[in-house]
């Protein structure tokens, strides 16, 4: 009796393996096969993300194959998240900018395998204080001249009019620990107005000077040169003939020509920017008479020969005093 209900036992765990769902009239095989698909089985997360598939290859994991295939087409670049932040280019030094009074400033730091990091913009003060301008895209200074931006793995800092007061030290700042730094040294330089401080002519001659506005970028402002003589405030070329001006505005140049001097034409001349920034530089100009200007020539001769004649006697007073001895 025991054999027969042990045997029964057998038989109906045998069956029970082996029971199949039946399907409704019409329907593929196929659905026969999914009621033994094995568990869906999820990984430890800090494991590799991979596909799951069977061993004739196809998945057998359709929610897990689809969030492999939206992490692998936004994440490209997969392995980059096992390499540390860094910067391109040369850190052994400061990057040096130099850059004239009004110009637009830019800084570029590219910085590679970033992933969650953050990166600022610090400038050093010449008292070797902080001030943070910007934190990802956000400015966190009150100067508007000011911009951030971000192409690529390229961080963009821009100054726009730049002054002499923005030289010094910029730092592009990545939250890493130790946090890592690049420096950038902005030298700003200060405008100048030059132009030969004297001229001796002849009565008759053309004058000719010339004025060079340097380290000024005038930006959209149209600049404005013009030329005074003495303490006259209109413009040269309004109360004289045979006036020639010629300014290149891209150089920052003017060329003044004022043929056939008089005696009274002497004075001084005075080259002025107007705009954007008032700056103003003096010519002292001689105009002589024919027999003046050749006095003048020979006398600076002479004197030229007496002073190199008195020289010449003194080595040869010194040399016979030491032969003597």
């Amino acid at each position: 009796m025991h054999r027969i209900v042990l045997l029964a036992a057998l038989l109906t765990r045998a069956v029970a393996a082996h029971v199949h769902i039946t399907a409704p009239p019409g329907t593929e095989p196929a659905y026969l096969a999914q009621s033994t698909m094995p568990p869906t089985v999820f990984h430890n997360p800090q494991t590799k993300l991979r596909r799951i598939t069977s061993r004739k290859g196809k998945a057998e994991s359709p929610m897990l194959n689809y969030i492999f295939d939206s992490y692998a087409t936004s994440n490209k670049h997969f392995h980059d998240k096992f390499r540390a932040p860094s910067f391109d280019g040369d850190l052994t030094s400061d990057t040096l900018i130099n850059a004239d009074t009004g110009a637009t400033v830019l800084f570029d730091c590219r910085v590679t395998s970033l992933r969650d990091k953050t990166v600022s913009w610090i400038r050093v003060s010449d008292e070797d204080n902080l001030e943070l301008l910007t934190v990802d895209l956000e400015t966190h200074t009150a100067d508007s001249r000011y911009k951030v931006d971000v192409a690529g793995e390229t961080w963009k800092l821009t100054l726009l009019e730049a002054k002499v007061h923005d030289s010094g030290i910029y730092c592009c700042h990545v939250s890493t620990h130790p946090p890592m730094l690049r420096r950038f040294q902005l030298i700003v330089h200060a405008p100048e107005i030059k132009m030969n401080k004297e001229a001796f002519l002849e009565s008759g001659e053309t004058l000719s000077l010339k004025c060079a506005i340097l380290h000024l970028s005038p930006g959209e402002t149209l600049p404005e040169i013009r030329w005074y003589r003495g303490n006259n405030t209109t413009s040269l070329d309004e109360i004289r003939g045979g006036v020639l001006i010629e300014t290149d505005l891209m150089t920052l140049t003017s060329h003044l020509q004022v043929a056939l001097l008089k005696v009274e034409d002497a004075g001084n001349y005075t080259c002025a920017l107007e705009v954007p920034l008032p700056m103003r530089t003096v010519a002292r100009v001689h105009v002589l008479q024919g027999s003046s200007l050749a006095e003048l020539q020979s006398g600076v001769k002479t004197t030229t020969s007496y002073v190199s004649l008195l020289f010449t006697t003194l080595i040869f007073l010194i040399a016979t005093q030491h032969g003597e001895r």
